[in-house]
């Protein structure tokens, strides 16, 4: 997984311009920075390797400072586009597409090795806090939900804000039976962390539905359908608890 691609023009069996026409066409690598180094004069090949997908030219001989200051600066854009695109700039979380992609990946590695539960989470009542003290306060509640679910989960567990005040949680190697008492922890602590605003504090509670694989669904859409679906009757049976699909 590369973060950059330095190479010459000039290669045994190929040039520097069908590398980066081959690297274009693979979805991993089609934004990859791809830095030339090359003694190449010709300019007319310049500006056509530059034109079929590279980032930029350098030429031979070369300062090494002038070198590290480009692989550096492109390394550093790059990384910083890639997690624009895959987190959400609220809470730092996954976003939307990227949780979705995520979970679809631990159903896969789920199949050959166990267990999976997955848990939509859905602040209780958030439009009211909008409405009562405004989007600032409305943030700092998600914010707070995110840092608490980013403290008490592992590294290898998805976490991802799933849209607006819901967030989908996905615990690799945990059955449902292990989950569900994380989860309502969680829960409790959440009900119990204040939230500041100009005339003082409030406190904010979730709901949740949790579903576990193997299941009558295989699938990351199912999963996510069945702990929606709990996450409803949680809703309905008064909020601020979690329930787990049949």
């Amino acid at each position: 997984k590369p973060d950059l691609v330095l190479m010459d023009m000039h290669m045994p069996r190929f040039n520097g311009v069908e590398a980066t026409r081959v690297l274009r066409q693979m979805a991993p690598y089609n934004a990859l920075p791809i830095v030339y180094l090359s003694g190449e004069s010709d300019v007319g090949m310049q500006v056509e390797a530059l034109r079929l997908g590279g980032d930029q030219f350098l030429m031979k001989p070369f300062n090494p400072v002038l070198l590290a200051a480009v692989v550096k600066t492109r390394i550093e854009r790059f990384r910083e586009t890639r997690r624009s695109t895959r987190l959400d700039g609220l809470t730092g979380l996954l976003n939307h597409t990227s949780a979705k992609s995520r979970l679809q990946a631990l159903v896969q590695e789920t199949e050959a090795q166990g267990s999976l539960t997955v848990a939509m989470i859905d602040i209780d009542h958030f439009k009211a806090i909008n409405d009562t003290y405004g989007h600032p306060v409305g943030d700092q509640v998600i914010r707070g939900l995110a840092w608490l679910l980013k403290g008490r989960l592992r590294s290898v567990d998805l976490i991802g804000r799933y849209g607006g005040e819901e967030f989908i949680i996905a615990l690799p190697g945990v059955d449902l039976a292990r989950a569900l008492p994380v989860i309502d922890r969680i829960r409790r602590d959440f009900s119990a962390l204040p939230h500041a605003h100009p005339a003082g504090t409030l406190y904010a509670t979730f709901s949740a539905g949790v579903a576990a694989f193997p299941s009558t669904h295989h699938t990351a859409a199912g999963l996510t359908e069945e702990a929606d679906h709990a996450l409803l009757r949680a809703k309905q049976l008064g909020r601020n608890r979690v329930e787990s699909a049949d």
